[in-house]
């Protein structure tokens, strides 16, 4: 299986946990240091039932969003399901804010995600840091997204 249908699969994962609307979610792909990642994004309110739970349940307040990240070796197009990954989402020039990525399995797919507060209508840069086991040195790859 090629990289590009790994990565469809993937998507079609996400697209299954009941609780996403998919019409919300923005994706980006972006390549790096022998990695290709892809970046979902999605309104908390969009999560339902027990989804809402994770990584310690959705933050209180208005304009939270769920970041999620899944990873894939460029060559192999292996998912990676080791990695460390830290996201740090800033409103360009105003807020910052950064978490660790927690590992989520929806649909026995490996993925990365925490929720994020993304208040505002301007551009917001979302620099992910990746470190595989083994190595010292993150990887980091900067995504931009503006609401739709």
């Amino acid at each position: 299986m090629n990289i590009d249908t790994l990565k469809l699969v993937a998507w079609i994962a996400l697209a299954m946990v009941p609780s996403l609307v998919l019409s919300d979610v923005g994706h980006e792909t972006k390549s790096a240091a022998g990695l290709k990642v892809d970046l979902g994004i999605a309104p908390a309110e969009s999560i339902s039932g027990a989804d809402r739970q994770m990584h310690g349940g959705v933050p209180s307040g208005r304009s939270v969003y769920h970041v999620m990240v899944a990873i894939f070796d460029a060559k192999t197009g292996l998912r990676v399901t080791d990695a460390q990954v830290k996201a740090q989402v800033e409103e360009v020039g105003l807020t910052r804010e950064e978490k660790a990525l927690e590992s989520m399995k929806p649909e026995n797919a490996v993925t990365y995600g925490n929720f994020f507060h993304m208040a505002g209508q301007g551009t917001f840069r979302i620099t992910v840091q990746i470190r595989l086991p083994g190595t010292t040195r993150a990887t980091e790859l900067q995504f931009e997204h503006k609401h739709r």
